[in-house]
This record gives structure tokens, sequence and C-alpha cells, in this order.
């Protein structure tokens, strides 16, 4: 038996639960999994799992035994990053997180050409918008939007998450341009929601003085900023959406601005756009490199 290779399988079946996604994170059959566990245990001469037809569960041994290992594994991890920093250029396997639009929208097509300035490293993106944990599911590097909450996790900032007012320049033919905040209650607004939210629009007034709020009404709402930008795109309605994602077509003018004069009071505007990672990977020179990469590449999208 290969011991580290079994902590590890372990402490994934211990983050995850599940031999099936355990396995799907480690690339290798869920049936190695249960038969690396089964060694494990064989091994240590103790459960650390409780299995039934419908689910895994920790015994107290294998809760104690995950977070020694937590600890363990991740200093082990650290002094392979210290070391490999001593390479002579990046290389190794970088897995990294971020929301969905923005990875697909702007990472995405900066990976043919990171990969050929690092052609030693291999690339692992996960794109999701849920709260992704870097030490559970062994992710070098995230991308968070919005407010970050203490953690021991260091980040860097990337840029501003600045939203803008948009609409097709098709959708004012024959309409009042919105020359105040008050006049977008006139005009069908394309509104982004997600469940059980509160949509609002907030705008700093021109004069510095206190702010305006706007509750948008409107035939569409959605869950989904590219759905926004497509239906603003087809002449539908004024769509709230992040300049980095807007850009592209207001330069072709497909898109144009409305109320510039307001700026949007916004948390997420606020807090910007942060990469996150664990200090275990503060040396790693891969991902700084790719920080360094993304920083470059979007300065011009993210100010």
């Amino acid at each position: 038996m290969d011991m580290l290779a079994a902590m590890r399988v372990f402490q994934k079946v211990a983050s995850t639960l599940s031999f099936t996604d355990a396995g799907e994170l480690l690339g290798i059959a869920a049936s190695s999994v249960s038969r690396q566990v089964d060694s494990l245990e064989e091994y240590l001469g103790v459960k650390l799992l409780t299995r039934s037809t419908r689910r895994l569960a920790l015994t107290e041994p294998g809760c104690t035994y995950k977070e020694q290992l937590d600890a363990l594994l991740a200093e082990l991890d650290a002094v392979n990053e210290s070391i490999a920093s001593f390479a002579d250029e990046p290389r190794g396997r970088l897995k990294v997180s971020s929301p969905r639009v923005f990875g697909k929208r702007l990472l995405t097509p900066l990976v043919p050409s990171f990969l050929a300035a690092f052609p030693k490293i291999t690339l692992e993106l996960s794109f999701t918008d849920d709260y992704v944990d870097l030490v559970e599911t062994d992710t070098d590097l995230a991308i968070r939007i919005g407010k970050l909450g203490d953690s021991s996790l260091v980040c860097r900032s990337l840029g501003r998450y600045r939203r803008l007012l948009v609409c097709h320049p098709d959708f004012l033919s024959g309409r009042e341009i919105p020359q105040s905040t008050a006049d977008l209650l006139h005009h069908n607004c394309l509104r982004y929601r997600r469940s059980g939210e509160r949509v609002a629009w907030s705008f700093a007034n021109p004069d510095g003085e206190g702010c305006v709020e706007v509750v948008p009404q409107g035939d569409l709402v959605a869950n989904d900023v590219e759905v926004l930008l497509e239906a603003a795109l087809a002449g539908m309605g004024i769509a709230l959406v992040p300049y980095w994602l807007a850009r592209e077509a207001l330069v072709a003018g497909r898109l144009v601005q409305l109320l510039p004069d307001f700026p949007l009071i916004s948390t997420l505007q606020d807090a910007g756009i942060h990469f996150v990672y664990a200090l275990n990977r503060r040396q790693s020179r891969k991902v700084h490199a790719f920080i360094e990469y993304v920083q470059h590449h979007t300065a011009a999208l993210l100010i």
C-alpha cells in the first residue's frame, strides 16, 4: 500500500463523504478509492468510516484522523511548493476556481496564450458560483467577487467590479433617453435577481450628496447576467451588467451606456475582485505566474 496516496484518498473521502465524488476529484475509480480506504483501515486497525447503502459517515477516530491529516498534508504541500520554487520555471498542476461567467468570459480566452507561455503547467479550471473550500477541493487559487469574509487565506486584488446601465441603441428609438434615475421607471428594465432577493438599484447623486434607490420594473428577471446581456443586445430593455462583460459590445456600438453621471453603489463594486489562496501556496511560482498573467491581460477591463 502506498501510505501517502491512501492518506490523500481518505482525506478526499472524509471531505466529500462519497467514494464517487472523491474519485472524481482524484481522477481514479470509486472502486479504487474504496479499496484504498479499506487498506488504510486495516493497516491502522480502526474503522474510519461507517458505511450504509445510502451514505458514509466518519467515526470518531475518522474525524480525528481527518483533522490531523488536513494539517499534515497542508504542511507537506507547503514543503513541496517551497522546493519547487527553485525550479527554472513554474510547473505542475494548477487548479483554479472562478465564478462561472467571469471564468468563461475573461479567463477562457487567456488559456491558450498562458499555457504557451508556461508549457510545464497543467491548468485545471473549475467555474462555479458556489463557495469553494480551497483545502477540501485541493484548489490552488480562487477568484472571488464581492466582500471577503475573515479567513486565513491570502488575498490579492484583481480589480473593481464596476457595473453599468446599458441598452441597445434601437431600444431608445422613439423613446426619451433617461436623464435621471427616476426616468428608469418609465422604461423596461431587465433585472438580475437571485432567489428571494429584492431587486433595487442604488445610485450616487452627481453632486456627491447622498444616494437614490430605484426599484426597477420590467418583463424579464433572470439569475444569469449573460441572459440579461443577450436580452439587452436584442433591444428588449435596459440592463445592469459588469463593465468587463459589456465592454466589447460598447466599443462595437451594439450597446450604449445610460446615466454615466450617476455611478452605481454596490457592495460588490466596493469590495472588488480578488485572488485568494492558502498560506501554503504563498511561495508557489505557478500561482504567482497565473496571478500576474491575468492581472496584466485584464487590467483594462477591471478599472
